[in-house]
C-alpha cells in the first residue's frame, strides 16, 4: 500500500482531482482522514490548546520515544500505524490510498518525513478564486468570520509554496485551471507519476467519477457539477465587485508575495489589472464590508476566537496550555 497525498488549500478544487485519481480500480480513498494532524502535533510545541497541558504532554512522549528500542522507533511505528488505518479502508486490491486533507499545509515535511515513499500531489489555485469560494460558502459572503480561515487564506498559500520548493524532486504539481480545462493532459501526467496502467481517456469519457462519500470534503463543488466544469474559474469577479473588496483582494495578493504567485500560476500585476477591470456592483454594503474587515483582524490578532469558541467557555477545569 502505497499513500498519495494531496497537499492542497481548502476550497482549492482537491476534491475534484481525488474524485478523478479515485475512479481508477487501484485507488482507493475517503472523504478528508485528517487523521495525521493530531499524530504529529503530539509531538509539535505549538499549535495545540488543550485541558491535559500539551506542554506537558510532548515532555513525555519524547521521553517514552527515548526509551524504545529501534531505530528511528517512533516513526516507523507510527507510519506502520497509519499505512494499517489506510488498508483499513481497503478491498484489499487496491494499490494506492489518497489522502486529501487541506489542512495539512502545516504538516508537509513531517508528512515527507514519516512517509519517504509516499506519492505527493501539490494542487495549486489561484488564491483570488480560493478567497471567494471560503467567503462565499463558509462565511455567507461577509467578512465577520473570516478570521476562522485565516491561516487557510494568509498562511497556507505560503507553507504550501515553500513545501513544494523543498520537496519537488520526488512530488508532481497540478494547476487547477488546467485541471478543468484540459483534464485529459493532467490525468496523462498524474498516471505517469504514479505508475498506473488504464486508459484515462475512457474514464474521462464516461463523465465525472462518482462522489467521495464522506461528511468532510467539498460538498458544494460536487453538488452543483456533474461534469468537469471551468465555472468556476470566473466566480470569483462576482464576490469581488465593489472598490472596497477589489482594494481588499489587491491587498491580500500583494501580502502573499511573487514566490506564491509564480508557485499558483499566476502574476501579481496581471491579476492586479484583472482585478481592476471588474465591474462595480452595489450587491455588498460597504460599511457591513469594513467593518466586517476591522472585526476578523482584530479577532485573529488578539486571539479572541479562543474566547468565542462556546466550548472553551463551557469549560471551567483543567490545565491548558
Amino acid at each position: 500500500m502505497t499513500p498519495v497525498f494531496i497537499f492542497s488549500l481548502p476550497r482549492s478544487g482537491s476534491t475534484l482531482l481525488q474524485r478523478l485519481l479515485a475512479s481508477h480500480s487501484e485507488i482507493a480513498t475517503v472523504a478528508e482522514p485528517w487523521v495525521l494532524l493530531p499524530l504529529v502535533y503530539m509531538r509539535k510545541n505549538t499549535g495545540v490548546l488543550s485541558e491535559y497541558s500539551h506542554a506537558t504532554s510532548i515532555k513525555a512522549v519524547k521521553e517514552f520515544s527515548s526509551k524504545l528500542h529501534i531505530k528511528n522507533g517512533f516513526n516507523n511505528l507510527l507510519s506502520e500505524f497509519v499505512l494499517n488505518l489506510y488498508k483499513g479502508t481497503t478491498t484489499g486490491s487496491e494499490e494506492f490510498f489518497i489522502d486529501k486533507t487541506p489542512r495539512y499545509y502545516y504538516i508537509i515535511d513531517e508528512i515527507v518525513e514519516l512517509f519517504p515513499n509516499a506519492k505527493f500531489i501539490f494542487l495549486f489555485r489561484n488564491p483570488a478564486q480560493v478567497f471567494s469560494s471560503v467567503l462565499s460558502t463558509w462565511c455567507g459572503n461577509k467578512f465577520f468570520k473570516l478570521y476562522r480561515n485565516r491561516h487557510d487564506l494568509f498562511l497556507g498559500p505560503t507553507l504550501l509554496t515553500q513545501a513544494y520548493e523543498k520537496h519537488k524532486e520526488q512530488a508532481i504539481s497540478i494547476n487547477y485551471a488546467d485541471l478543468v480545462t484540459d483534464e485529459k493532459q493532467c490525468l496523462k501526467k498524474l498516471y505517469a507519476y504514479l505508475g498506473l496502467s488504464g486508459d484515462h481517456h475512457q474514464m474521462l469519457d464516461a463523465g465525472l467519477p462518482k462522489l467521495v462519500s464522506g461528511e468532510m470534503g467539498d460538498k458544494t463543488g460536487q453538488l452543483n457539477y456533474e461534469e468537469i466544469s471551468i465555472q468556476p474559474l470566473d466566480k470569483w469577479k462576482f464576490t469581488f465587485s465593489t472598490q472596497l473588496r477589489k482594494w481588499y483582494l489587491k491587498r491580500y495578493i500583494h501580502l502573499l508575495g511573487n514566490g506564491v504567485a509564480q508557485s499558483h500560476g499566476y502574476v501579481v500585476a496581471e491579476l492586479e489589472r484583472e482585478i481592476d477591470a471588474i465591474p462595480n456592483s452595489g450587491k455588498w454594503p460597504m460599511l457591513k464590508d469594513l467593518a466586517g474587515i476591522i472585526y476578523q483582524s482584530a479577532v485573529y490578532r488578539y486571539q479572541l476566537n479562543i474566547f468565542l469558541s462556546s466550548k472553551y467557555r463551557k469549560t471551567d477545569f483543567g490545565f491548558y496550555d
